[in-house]
């Protein structure tokens, strides 16, 4: 058997010689009459303001954790840090901004080696490595010729408020919202829990783990799952039970899966379907969702990081703009913006995929006005986990979002004075919730 030294030693010959083949292909290659449906339809691109999910990254659980309690199986070992981007998700997401220069040379958005000038593009990201990083990839991948400067304002793996807000229900209006909330909501993100947890059970090997002979049980219990409402002024919104531990696990197992191209390595030999690996997936994202899709959560959380995107768009000088954060972001972001419970094909965690984007194009008619063309855009499980090269004609996937309060035109596009309103409505109701 191959000692970790030398399987480490393989892994990263095998990604130089795909970063090589890489090279060979980093020219953009636009086949005739590519240009999107809206450029031909006469909407000119003129600005793009993007939130991002950081890229593949490595757990956020170790030694002694519950992922590691919850299975009988030897984790899968990493070579860097926990929490930290992975040499794979650094490649996926410079083909992610590849893919990117591609596409916004194709909508005569900027030149070939564009070099922006001072104050056209801003990169922000929070103060975590995964995230800067993933912010500093995406950024070579689209202007690898510019010098481009990743802004992030705390130390190191230091959360920066604008990202990672206190879950606090801290005003009696917002106290109010996010319990009434919970209690109507919490049985639907438990359905189908029971084909959760055994697609989770089977490939963990739960009845032979660590934690199952610690509780005397063979099999976790959809049911077991409480919510809770902890911190200092009992105003934290939170859920106990062995069905959060089983989610806390699934970190661990998700990237795994990502990172591990053969599926009998992922799953330990235990056989995995395709829809055992969603069971599992939708596990992470119904144990995020619960939290954030609470609409009280979500104002509080997102306001910051709204606004600054707000003032972007609103900012003609400012040509394309990137944050950079988490999968809380997002999820939140949707809720707000009244997305609706929305799901996305083409991966397992249907919420907020590795690496996803929200996408705000604003474009300009023939007639003269301003548009939103909103979307989703993410690399599929295939494309992550082997790494594939993206282009025009293997470009990531793209899901319309769909705003609630404001129509859409025939071509799915937004006015962008209705835009405005419905973000000033937003800032209205974050205003009303938390006065106190």
């Amino acid at each position: 058997m191959l000692s970790m030294e030398s399987r480490m030693k393989n892994y990263i010959k095998s990604v130089v010689a795909l970063t090589f083949s890489w090279i060979l292909v980093l020219v953009c290659f636009i086949p005739a009459n590519a240009s999107s449906f809206l450029t031909d339809k006469g909407y000119q691109l003129e600005q793009v303001v993007m939130m991002s999910r950081h890229n593949l990254r490595t757990p956020l659980s170790g030694k002694g954790s519950i992922a590691e309690k919850m299975t009988s199986h030897q984790w899968q070992q990493w070579s860097i840090q926990p929490g930290h981007l992975t040499l794979k998700g650094a490649i996926n997401e410079t083909a992610f901004g590849q893919y990117y220069r591609c596409y916004l040379e194709d909508e005569g958005f900027m030149p070939v080696d564009w070099v922006p000038q001072e104050g056209e593009i801003s990169f922000y990201a929070n103060s975590f490595q995964r995230t800067i990083a993933t912010a500093k990839y995406f950024s070579s991948g689209m202007l690898p010729v510019a010098n481009v400067q990743v802004v992030h304002t705390k130390g190191i793996d230091e959360p920066d408020p604008v990202f990672f807000f206190p879950l606090e229900l801290d005003t009696p209006r917002l106290y109010e919202l996010g319990v009434s909330y919970t209690e109507q909501n919490m049985p639907r993100y438990l359905t189908n829990g029971e084909a959760m947890l055994a697609s989770f059970e089977k490939v963990m090997d739960f009845s032979h783990s660590e934690y199952a002979r610690e509780k005397g049980i063979e099999h976790l219990d959809p049911r077991d799952v409480h919510f809770v409402l902890g911190g200092k002024n009992k105003n934290v919104p939170g859920f106990k039970g062995s069905w959060r531990d089983a989610y806390k696990a699934t970190d661990a197992l998700i990237m795994q899966y990502y990172e591990e191209p053969d599926n009998n390595k992922a799953d330990w030999g235990t056989g995995l379907t395709k829809q055992d690996w969603k069971n599992i997936g939708d596990i992470s994202t119904r144990g995020i969702s619960m939290i954030c899709e609470n609409p009280a959560l979500s104002l509080r959380y997102i306001h910051s990081l709204l606004e600054k995107m707000d003032s972007d768009l609103s900012n003609e000088d400012k040509r394309f703009s990137f944050f950079c954060g988490h999968d809380t972001n997002i999820i939140m972001l949707m809720t707000v913006l009244g997305a609706g419970d929305y799901h996305v094909p083409g991966a397992i965690t249907d919420k907020a995929p590795i690496g996803c984007k929200i996408v705000l194009e604003k474009r300009r008619g023939k007639d003269g006005e301003l548009y939103i063309n909103p979307y989703i855009i993410y690399q599929s499980d295939r494309q992550i986990r082997h790494c594939e090269v993206l282009d025009l004609n293997n470009p990531p996937l793209r899901y319309p979002i769909k705003l609630t309060g404001i129509e859409a035109n025939e071509d799915g596009l937004y006015r962008y004075s209705d835009f405005k309103r419905l973000l000033q409505d937003i800032h209205a109701q974050y205003a009303y919730y938390t006065e106190t």
